[in-house]
């Protein structure tokens, strides 16, 4: 693992544990132990009052196409990754989705094979979902915002009945602490440490990715259904650094083009590389499954 913990001068205070954002510090029997979840982030080493944690051994695995090559090999993933990296400088080498366009549409076009990097940002968004994505929202006259959502949203025949249950449960989801000013977003492996990722997977290949994470973190993927496919992947990813799992809503899986026995699941980048490692110590890579 990148970073490694010296026991004769751990206080074994938990200071470690506590600030790892990839939960990657537990604790075995008498001795506090950094497991192969760690990304080299080092944000371990500033909350140590004894400087009992260095550089380890080896560096992790952050190459972004190596991961998703790995991917799709261990947990048998067939179709194109998707990679969001946040940004609040447009950077001028990557192209622009002028729009109108839906992120869901992108999304299913990368599934597909066509994962060559946009820089997409609410002004480019077909619809409102660039509020559930950090990107804050797309000005528009008031009078076809309500136009939009009696037409696809609220009422009967849509969504939901009325704007109540629509934004009802909001609070579910935590609230973005920055508002950015676009997101790249392409293939994983066309991406340079990308902030999340998000593909399509089987019931099965769930189960695998789950044991594979739950392996050194014993911790659980959250599902989500009932609410737009955007506020149901990328907040709790983003925000508090955790994978999730859903069916999508509707116009999530049409635009999305998922398959019928397709679920999403969206992964913090920072995890990938243990979420890989992890899985050569299943069940499923010891039998071959």
């Amino acid at each position: 693992m990148p970073f490694t913990i010296n026991s004769e001068i751990c206080a074994r205070c938990g200071s470690c544990i506590g600030n790892c954002p990839n939960r990657a510090i537990m604790r075995r029997e008498e001795k506090v132990i950094i497991t192969d979840m760690c990304c080299d982030c080092g944000i371990c080493m500033r909350f140590c009052p004894v400087g009992a944690i260095g550089m380890g051994p080896v560096k992790a695995e952050l190459d972004a196409k190596k991961l998703s090559a790995s991917l799709k090999e261990k947990f048998g993933i067939t179709r194109e990754i998707a990679a969001m990296k946040f940004v609040d400088k447009k950077p001028a080498d990557i192209p622009v989705e002028e729009g109108p366009q839906f992120w869901c549409s992108i999304c299913g076009d990368i599934f597909d094979g066509q994962g060559a990097p946009l820089l997409f940002s609410s002004a480019a968004s077909m619809c409102g979902g660039c509020i559930n994505m950090g990107l804050g929202c797309k000005l528009v006259p008031r009078e076809d915002f309500g136009a939009a959502l009696e037409a696809s949203v609220v009422g009967e025949g849509n969504l939901y009945a009325a704007l109540e249950p629509m934004t009802k449960n909001r609070d579910v989801f935590p609230r973005f602490p920055h508002i950015y000013d676009a997101m790249i977003l392409g293939a994983l492996a066309t991406i340079t440490k990308p902030g999340i990722v998000l593909f399509p997977a089987t019931p099965e290949q769930l189960t695998k990715v789950s044991t594979a994470f739950a392996f050194e973190t014993g911790e659980v993927i959250t599902g989500f259904a009932g609410k737009s496919t955007c506020l149901m992947t990328i907040p709790a990813t983003l925000v508090n650094n955790r994978p999730v799992f859903t069916a999508a809503d509707h116009g999530g899986r049409m635009f999305k083009r998922l398959k019928p026995e397709e679920l999403l699941i969206c992964f913090p980048f920072s995890l990938i590389p243990g979420l890989v490692k992890n899985f050569d110590k299943t069940t499923y890579a010891q039998h071959g499954e």
